[in-house]
C-alpha cells in the first residue's frame, strides 16, 4: 500500500492537467492509467486547440520546432444547410498531434512531481468506516488516497461504482454519445487549399487542415453509432460541394453529449473530463471545457486537504457551484437550445442563418429582434410554423434550466431538492438522440 493525496484513474489530458495543477499546489499525487504510455490516446492525430486556450490554462506555447505543432490559422466559418450566408469566427486555431500535445502536457507534470503507472487498471473502491471514500484497488496492488478523482473518460469506471446518493452512477451510453468520423484526404486539385475549419452545422460537418498542407480533414459527428455517422458522412457530401480527394486514412472517437453529473463530488471523490460529460454542446469539443471545471478546482482541492484529513463533499463543494452557476447554466441552457436549433428543416436552417439567429457573424453579432424575424419568416412561407415552435419551446425550456442551474445550492444540504428539479427540466428538454429520424 502507498499513500497519496490524491489518485486519479486516467491520464489523458483532464487528468494530466488535473495532476499538474494539483502538484503545484504541494499535493502528492498518482495518476493510473490501463493504456501503456506508449499507446496513449492514439486513436485520434490531428486536434484543433484555440490559441487563447493557452494563456487561459496556462500552458506552454507550442510552435515551430515542437513535436505536436502542426500549423495554425486564425479564422472559422460556418454555412447553412444550402450553403450560404457564412459567418465568421475570428479564432486563433492551433493545429497538433494530440499524444504528443498530451506527451508534453505529461512531461510537465512529472516535472512537478507527479507520479504516473501505466498498464494499471482501476479495479474497485475503497471505504472507511465513515463510508468516505479513502482509496483504491487496481490490478496491481491498493492505493489509500484523501481524494479520489475519476478521470477514466466514457467508461466512467471509478463514478459509476460510487455508492452514494450525491454522485450518479448512470452510464453513458450509444444515445448518450457524440460520434466522430474523420476522413484524412489528399486534395486533387493542386489549387484547391484548405486554411481555415469551415463547419455546416446542420449536417454536424466540416472540413478542416491537417499537417498536410495538400490535404485536408473532413469530418461528421453524429449521435447513435458510427454506422449512423457514416450515413450522416454520405448525407452531408451529397449535400454540399466539398474539394475533390483521394481518401488516406479514417479515425474515428467518441465523445459524451449528455448532460454532466448534477453533483461532481462527494466525500473522498471527485469526477472530471469525459466520465463528467463536460463536453462544449455545440462542438463535442471536451479538453477545454473539462479544465474550466479543473482550473479552480484546483485551490478548492488543496484548500480541502490542507488539514491532512479526507475531503469532504462539504469541503469540495465549491467545486459544483464555481462550475454549475457558470459555465454550466451556459452549457445547460445551450444544449437545450440546440435541440430545437437542429430539429427543422435545411431550408427553416437557411433562413437561421440568413437572419443571424442561433448563428452569427463575429464582425456583427446576434439579431436583436429574434421573435419578430422569425414570426415574419412564418408569415411570409419563409420559415415554417413547425421550425417555429421547435424553436421557440427549445429556448424557453434552455431559459428555464440555465435560471435554474446559477440557483446552484451553496451546500449540500440544499442539493437533494434542487436535483429533483432539475432532472424534471432535463426530461421536458430531451437528448439530441430524440432528433434523429433515420437511423
Amino acid at each position: 500500500m502507498k499513500n497519496y493525496d490524491v489518485v486519479i484513474v486516467g491520464a489523458c489530458t483532464a487528468g494530466t492537467y488535473f495532476a499538474h495543477l494539483l502538484a503545484k499546489e504541494g499535493l502528492k499525487v498518482l495518476v493510473i492509467d490501463k493504456d501503456s504510455e506508449q499507446n496513449l490516446c492514439k486513436r485520434l492525430d490531428i486536434f484543433h486547440f484555440t490559441r487563447d486556450s493557452y494563456d487561459q490554462f496556462d500552458i506552454p506555447v507550442s510552435g515551430d520546432g515542437d513535436a505536436e505543432w502542426v500549423h495554425d490559422f486564425d479564422l472559422c466559418l460556418s454555412k447553412s444547410a444550402l450553403d450560404n450566408h457564412p459567418k465568421k469566427s475570428h479564432t486563433k486555431v492551433a493545429v497538433m498531434h494530440l499524444p504528443l500535445f498530451i506527451k508534453r502536457l505529461r512531461e510537465r507534470a512529472i516535472s512537478a512531481g507527479v507520479e504516473f503507472h501505466f498498464e494499471e487498471s482501476f479495479v474497485d473502491v475503497v471505504y472507511n468506516d465513515q463510508k468516505q471514500v479513502c482509496g483504491i484497488t487496481t490490478t496491481k496492488g491498493y492505493y489509500d488516497a484523501r481524494l479520489v478523482v475519476d478521470a477514466s473518460g466514457i467508461p466512467s469506471v471509478v463514478r459509476r461504482k460510487i455508492e452514494d446518493d450525491y454522485i450518479e452512477s448512470f452510464e453513458i451510453t450509444p444515445r448518450d454519445k457524440f460520434y466522430v468520423l474523420l476522413k484524412y484526404v489528399q486534395l486533387n486539385n493542386p489549387d484547391d487549399k484548405v486554411e481555415l475549419s469551415t463547419s455546416w452545422p446542420y449536417y454536424k460537418g466540416w472540413i478542416a487542415p491537417q499537417h498536410n498542407k495538400s490535404g485536408a480533414i473532413i469530418g461528421v459527428g453524429a449521435n447513435i453509432s458510427y454506422d449512423y455517422a457514416y450515413k450522416c458522412m454520405d448525407k452531408f457530401e451529397k449535400a454540399i460541394k466539398l474539394p475533390e480527394y483521394t481518401l488516406q486514412y479514417e479515425e474515428k472517437g467518441c465523445t459524451p453529449y449528455c448532460r454532466p453529473p448534477l453533483s461532481f463530488v462527494t466525500d473522498g471523490f471527485m469526477v472530471i473530463g469525459d466520465a463528467a460529460c463536460l463536453t462544449k454542446p455545440w462542438n463535442g469539443e471536451g479538453i477545454p471545457s473539462a479544465w474550466v471545471q479543473c482550473t479552480p478546482a484546483a485551490k478548492v482541492v488543496a484548500k480541502a486537504l490542507s488539514d491532512g484529513k479526507i475531503a469532504t463533499k462539504e469541503d469540495l463543494w465549491d467545486i459544483n457551484v464555481l462550475y454549475q452557476r457558470g459555465e454550466g447554466a451556459e452549457y445547460a441552457g445551450t444544449r437545450a437550445m440546440l435541440i430545437g436549433a437542429v430539429n427543422m428543416s435545411a431550408k427553416d436552417n437557411d433562413y437561421l442563418f440568413a437572419n443571424d439567429i442561433v448563428f452569427c457573424d463575429d464582425d456583427k453579432g446576434p439579431n436583436p429582434n429574434v421573435v419578430g424575424t422569425l414570426l415574419k419568416g412564418v408569415f411570409s412561407g419563409k420559415f415554417s410554423l413547425g421550425g417555429l415552435i421547435s424553436l421557440m419551446s427549445a429556448s424557453n425550456k434552455g431559459e428555464k434550466l440555465k435560471k435554474h442551474y446559477q440557483k446552484y445550492p451553496e451546500s449540500p444540504a440544499g442539493y437533494h431538492k434542487w436535483a429533483k428539479t432539475a432532472l424534471k427540466l432535463w426530461k421536458k428538454v430531451g437528448t439530441m438522440a430524440d432528433t434523429v429520424k433515420d437511423a
